[in-house]
């Protein structure tokens, strides 16, 4: 490699290595999984180096580095998406909160033949924990363990908005969204609010059909309650 190459390609990446007392290279590697985990569309390693403002040489070596360690996952197609140990890393986060949540997951994605989740905040936006699909199911929408949006989208992330912040965002019994996150899919959510932990949401996500909204959102509020009780809070 060129000298004048090895500069143009790394200096900046050594030189703000460190800055106001933390590692630029650590930061620009956790900027990378934010950018793959809520991306709305196909991500690729030349279009997160657009993002992240580097040269695509430094995108590829960022994206090998994470893809060894199995944060990232690279796809044959090309496109990017979070790897497997976020979501283990994940399940140890709240652990006797998915515990208590998976049952419920479960006989609601059977009961409504739609895939459940719980989402919770994690200071930043509304992160999924865990989520069950419907079994036999011909058509069903999936979501990952790990997905995250902003608060001011989705039924979840109004679920979580009201609990952060009730003054400007009452809180309503439950939240209807489509459209909001992903086009053509919706999504219904009820409050999670758990003493000591961060504000979360039980919801469910289906592809836009004729639906009880109060029915699901009963059932779901049971669901909730019931994780509650099972947490002895």
């Amino acid at each position: 490699m060129q000298e004048s190459q090895w500069i143009r390609e790394w200096a900046p990446l050594v030189a703000d290595d460190k800055t106001d007392g933390g590692s630029q290279t650590l930061a620009r590697g956790l900027r990378a999984l934010e950018i793959v985990g809520t991306a709305e569309s196909s991500m690729t390693v030349a279009r997160l180096g657009e993002e992240l403002d580097i040269h695509r040489s430094m995108a590829y070596r960022l994206v090998k580095t994470l893809e060894l360690h199995g944060f990232i996952d690279r796809h044959a197609s090309g496109e990017l998406t979070l790897g497997v140990k976020l979501a283990t890393l994940a399940r140890s986060v709240a652990k006797t909160l998915q515990e208590a949540a998976a049952p419920e997951l479960a006989d609601l994605a059977a009961r409504f033949e739609m895939t459940a989740f719980l989402a919770t905040y994690d200071g930043d936006s509304v992160v999924t924990l865990s989520s069950s699909e419907p079994q036999n199911v011909e058509t069903t929408v999936a979501k990952r363990p790990g997905s995250r949006h902003s608060i001011d989208r989705g039924a979840p992330g109004k679920v979580v908005r009201s609990q952060l912040d009730p003054a400007r965002f009452p809180p309503q019994s439950f939240e209807f969204s489509q459209d909001e996150v992903i086009p053509g899919v919706a999504s219904i959510a009820v409050p999670l609010a758990i003493s000591g932990n961060s504000p979360a949401a039980l919801a469910v996500i289906f592809l836009p059909q004729p639906i009880d909204r109060e029915e699901i959102a009963s059932a779901l509020a049971e669901a909730a309650a019931r994780i509650r009780r099972a947490l002895g809070r």
